[in-house]
C-alpha cells in the first residue's frame, strides 16, 4: 500500500477544520431539505369596493370599538351608533360602528370610509363603506386556495360547495362568476378539448376530476372589456365540461396548472348565526321612544346602548374589567341612597353634537332611569 506522508501532513494540519465543515453541512441539510410552511388555506375577509380587510383585521377593530365605548369622550364621533341594521336582515335593533382599515387597526386621527358594525355583545355582524347616498354593506367573503380541503368544510354550518360562488382570484385578478358563465355561453364553439385534462384537474377535488364526457377549455386573460380569449400564450384556462358547467380557471405554475382561489359569498351564513345568536334583551321595564330637547332617542337606540352599558358593569362588578371608564357612578338628591349610573349614548356618526352630550341613567339593576345632559 502506497503512503503519501505530504498528504497525511496536511490533513493532519486541519482535524478540526474538517470536522467543523462535517458538522455545518449536517446541521444545514435538515433546514434545506425542509418543506415551506403551508399557506393558509383559506381567509375569511371583506370586499369594500377594490378593498379586502381581512377578518382578522376587523376583529381588531370591533375589539377597539367595543372598548372604546367605555373609555371615549361623551362628544367623539365615534364609536357610533348604526341606525340602519336592516343592511344585515335586522329590525328592531341598533348596532354600532367603529373605522376599520386593512391594517394597522389602532387608534388614528383619520377615519377612512370602511366602518365595522357590531352589536351591543361586541360581535361583528359586518362591514360597510360610507358612500354620498348613505352606507353600503361590503361583501363578505371566504377565499379558498386549496380546493381539495375546502370541499371538505363548513362555514358557519353551512358546506362549502353551498356558498354562493362569488368568483375566482389570484393576487390582483378577479374573474367574477356571472361574466365567467356570460363568456362560456358567448364563446362556447370556440371551446376545445382540453388534452391535458389530468394535469388541468390534478388539484381539484375527486369529484370534478371524474368528468367521463370530457371536458373543454379556453385560453382567456383580464383586458380591458372583462374577459377575453387570448391570442397569444397565456397562464389562465377557463375549464367547463360539455354541458357548458365551469368547474374552474386553471393558471401555469413552476409545478403544473393550479386552480385559481375560490371565492364564496358568506353573507346570508353569517347573518343567519348573528341572528340566532342574538341574546335576550336586558333588563326588566320596556323602553319607549324619548324625545329630549329636540333630540328623537328611538328604543331601539337607547335598548343596544343599555345593553352594552350593563355588560360592562356586570364585568366590573365581576372584576373582569379593570378599566377605569364608564359607567360612572351618579347621586340624585330623590334618591341618595340608590345607586345609580350614567352611560354616555352613543349618537349616530351624522349626528351634529356641537359639544352637546347626552347620558344614560340606570340602575344597578340595569334598568332605564332617563336621560341627561
Amino acid at each position: 500500500m502506497l503512503y503519501d506522508s505530504k498528504v497525511s501532513t496536511r490533513v493532519s494540519r486541519y482535524p478540526n477544520m474538517i470536522a467543523w465543515t462535517v458538522l455545518s453541512i449536517l446541521i444545514l441539510l435538515p433546514s434545506c431539505s425542509a418543506r415551506p410552511a403551508p399557506r393558509k388555506s383559506y381567509t375569511e375577509m371583506f370586499k369594500c369596493k377594490l378593498n379586502f380587510i381581512s377578518m382578522d383585521e376587523a376583529q381588531k377593530a370591533v375589539q377597539l370599538g367595543c372598548k372604546q365605548m367605555e373609555l371615549a369622550p361623551p362628544t367623539s364621533r365615534f364609536p357610533a351608533s348604526f341606525i340602519e341594521s336592516e343592511l344585515f336582515d335586522l329590525t328592531n335593533i341598533v348596532l354600532f360602528t367603529w373605522p376599520v382599515f386593512t391594517s394597522e387597526n389602532v387608534l388614528r386621527e383619520d377615519y377612512g370610509i370602511n366602518r365595522v358594525v357590531f352589536d351591543s355583545s361586541c360581535r361583528i355582524v359586518g362591514l360597510i363603506q360610507i358612500e354620498p347616498n348613505g352606507p353600503k354593506p361590503c361583501l363578505h367573503l371566504m377565499e379558498a386556495e386549496e380546493l381539495e380541503i375546502a370541499y371538505n368544510l363548513k362555514i358557519y354550518n353551512v358546506p362549502w360547495k353551498s356558498l354562493p360562488l362569488y368568483g375566482y382570484r389570484f393576487e390582483d385578478e378577479i374573474y367574477l362568476k356571472n361574466a365567467v358563465e356570460e363568456f362560456v355561453e358567448s364563446n362556447f364553439r370556440k371551446f376545445y378539448h382540453a388534452t391535458n385534462r389530468k394535469n388541468l384537474l390534478s388539484h381539484y377535488p375527486i369529484h370534478m376530476m371524474n368528468v367521463k364526457a370530457g371536458v373543454l377549455a379556453q385560453t382567456i386573460h383580464l383586458g380591458s372589456r372583462g374577459i377575453e380569449m387570448s391570442t397569444e400564450r397565456c397562464r389562465r384556462r377557463l375549464i367547463v365540461n360539455p354541458n357548458k358547467e365551469v368547474i374552474g380557471i386553471s393558471r401555469k405554475g413552476f409545478l403544473g396548472w393550479k386552480p385559481l382561489s375560490e371565492l364564496r359569498s358568506l353573507d346570508d351564513a353569517h347573518r343567519m348565526k348573528v341572528f340566532l345568536e342574538r341574546e335576550p334583551d336586558i333588563g326588566n321595564e320596556p323602553l319607549n321612544d324619548i324625545n329630549y330637547k329636540g333630540v328623537h332617542l328611538s328604543a331601539a337606540m337607547l335598548k343596544s346602548n343599555l345593553q352594552i352599558a350593563c355588560k360592562v358593569f356586570t364585568e366590573k362588578q365581576m372584576g373582569a374589567n379593570l378599566n377605569m371608564g364608564y359607567p360612572m357612578l351618579t347621586t340624585f338628591e330623590t334618591m341618595p341612597h340608590k345607586p345609580i349610573l350614567s352611560w354616555p349614548l352613543r349618537m349616530p356618526e351624522n349626528f351634529v353634537r356641537g359639544g352637546i352630550s347626552i347620558w344614560l341613567v340606570l340602575d344597578a339593576e340595569c334598568n332605564l332611569m332617563g336621560v341627561s345632559t
